[in-house]
């Protein structure tokens, strides 16, 4: 599995299309910083809560994306179908794609939120909008979701035998997923378990503000607490469901024929 694991783990990294989107992503981004110099003057506090929103939409696409790539594209032209005739292990084959998919994107977690903050923290401080501790755990609660949507794109990407199906429901299904929370929100109806998108919208939600001072400035402080309970919740659902999937898929591909 290991050789698979690093022939997938290139494949993906110099993926053409991927970095087509990321520099697409990362322009845009760029020109709303140029167009809105305010986003130089936040502390680190203060931009680790306003790109909380923008983490809610862009890790489902890109885990989606990525991991459709690192599984999809060979189940389409049957390279996957050609390891298995030439004698590597269903679940090396399959394990091989998902870790590589895996390890992609917690890399993709963790360098967004540690270059975009940390510069703007190196550059004003940290401030007091959240808590340093504070900030820290709900980046770590990210992962166990990440890991749940790559389980979930893993097993579609196997289910469809290609990369086109899970990446158009990474995008549309993202999209529908945000406006039905919001929707259902206005009827009292709450989807927070039920997916990885809207649980991880839960766990980003930071629209709780009230005003504080701070180093002789006016401030807006973020109160957003993760109580235990929910934190338990959460990785049980996330590692509960991301395994649930993962299986499905890996009993899918080990009974499904190879042509």
């Amino acid at each position: 599995m290991l050789n698979i694991l690093k022939a997938i783990l290139r494949q993906t990294v110099r993926d053409k299309l991927l970095w087509g989107g990321a520099i697409y992503v990362l322009g845009a981004a760029l020109i709303q910083i140029i167009g809105d110099s305010s986003f130089l003057r936040e502390t680190g506090s203060a931009a680790f809560c306003d790109l909380a929103s923008f983490l809610t939409l862009l890790l489902p696409i890109a885990g989606g994306w990525v991991t459709a790539r690192a599984c999809g594209t060979d189940l389409r032209d049957k390279t996957a179908n050609y390891e298995i005739l030439f004698g590597k292990n269903r679940a090396a084959v399959y394990l091989g794609r998902f870790f590589a998919a895996l390890i992609i994107m917690f890399a993709v977690t963790a360098l967004i939120p540690v270059v975009y903050v940390g510069f703007l923290t190196i550059k004003n401080g940290w401030g007091g909008s959240f808590a340093f501790s504070n900030a820290l755990l709900h980046l770590s609660m990210v992962f166990p979701f990440v890991f749940r949507m790559v389980c979930f794109y893993t097993a579609l990407s196997f289910f469809a035998g290609n990369d086109i199906i899970p990446m158009a429901i990474s995008i549309i299904g993202t999209m529908a997923l945000i406006l039905a929370s919001f929707l259902l929100s206005e009827s009292g109806i709450a989807l927070t378990w039920h997916t990885a998108v809207t649980d991880l919208m839960t766990l980003l939600d930071f629209s709780n503000t009230t005003g504080g001072f701070f180093d002789g400035e006016d401030i807006t402080v973020v109160k957003a607490v993760l109580s235990g309970k929910t934190a338990i919740r959460m990785l049980c659902t996330s590692f509960g469901i991301g395994l649930c999937w993962l299986l499905g898929g890996y009993a899918f591909f080990r009974k499904h024929d190879i042509s």
